[in-house]
């Protein structure tokens, strides 16, 4: 098994999109591939993607149609061929999902799934984070009743929302609303499994961008280990870094800087970190369409460099897309558990 620290160079270029009163800087690293083809036949319209944490190498995906029988999302492989479906249940109903997300919470895999679709601007305060164990990826069909969040915004008006991210560090969703003529908004939220039937209330976190050039977002997601968090919209994908310990809502007012490779995607609604060097992106089409692979050089600075686990007092590290800690010459879950 390769161990991969997060190490490498970063280059910058002179000129980028404005994104709030400034020219934001150009992130050169990354090269765009066809790594395959999200096929309508296994999910079609797909709005979500998330790279899997219990069985590397394969991403859960779902799409827009989520009623009846079609509840399920669906695992693939990078080049779109189908591994196995997960059909859901026990949800409240509520059917336009627009991301899905994974992360780790108190020594276990979660998928989270965010049902909060609101186009028509209809649904107030009727919105909702779906989220279960994630299973092994194997073959076949199996179903899983799902656990529930229930949230509104601060403002207690309705939302169109396409982007939901977990942050492993902090244990905490951000979620982007969509708006297509001004400023989206960031919002936060503590992952608990206590919340019951209680509405929590998002925090506004930050407005992204003036609203003019980077508009209308529709997913993101934030990298394994917590340091990366890139934001797409229709046309561009931005990318904040943390820095040290900081919290991830004082990096999200840090300024980003645009990914130079990405092109623009035909309703392209997804993206989903492998790790700190790769990412995935697909469209939100009726008819089979392009899955394009995003990778670079590893990153610059060791991750033991960034953030150290204060139980541990080890070294954070990645191996094949998962987060472990490394001390004494042991690898540990980030929950402790020893793991070789």
């Amino acid at each position: 098994m390769a161990l991969s620290l997060v190490m490498a160079t970063a280059t910058w270029a002179a000129s980028g999109i404005n994104y709030d009163g400034t020219t934001l800087s150009l992130n050169n690293e990354f090269t765009r591939s066809q790594c395959g083809t999200a096929y309508k036949s296994v999910m079609p319209e797909i709005s979500g993607l998330a790279c899997s944490r219990t069985t590397a190498g394969y991403l859960w995906a779902h799409g827009d149609e989520n009623t009846g029988s079609n509840k399920k999302i669906v695992a693939i492989k990078p080049d779109g061929t189908l591994a196995m479906t997960v059909k859901i249940s026990g949800d409240p109903g509520r059917d336009d999902w627009e991301d899905i997300a994974t992360g780790v919470y108190d020594g276990k895999n979660y998928v989270f799934l965010g049902a909060f679709g609101d186009n028509n601007l209809e649904f107030k305060d009727n919105y909702y984070i779906y989220y279960f164990e994630e299973p092994a990826i194997s073959s076949g069909t199996k179903t899983v009743s799902v656990d529930v969040i229930h949230f509104g915004y601060p403002d207690s008006k309705a939302h169109n929302t396409e982007t939901l991210m977990f942050d492993n560090i902090e244990h905490v969703f951000y979620i982007s609303d969509k708006v297509k003529s001004g400023i989206c908004t960031l919002y936060s939220l503590p992952f608990r499994t206590d919340y019951g039937s209680n509405k929590q209330t998002l925090t506004k976190v930050t407005e992204l961008g003036n609203g003019s050039k980077f508009h209308t977002v529709t997913g993101g997601d934030i990298t394994p280990d917590g340091r990366w968090m890139a934001i797409k919209s229709k046309k561009q994908v931005l990318l904040w870094e943390r820095q040290g310990d900081e919290s991830l809502s004082v990096t999200a007012q840090h300024e980003p800087v645009q990914i130079a490779a990405y092109e623009e995607e035909d309703q392209g609604e997804s993206l989903a970190w492998l790790d700190n060097s790769t990412f995935y992106t697909t469209s939100d089409s009726k008819s089979d369409t392009p899955i394009y692979q995003y990778t670079r050089p590893n990153p610059s600075q060791g991750l033991d460099e960034v953030r150290t686990n204060s139980e541990l007092n080890g070294r954070k590290v990645l191996i094949d897309g998962m987060l472990y800690i490394l001390r004494d010459e042991h690898i540990y879950t980030l929950q402790g558990t020893l793991f070789q």
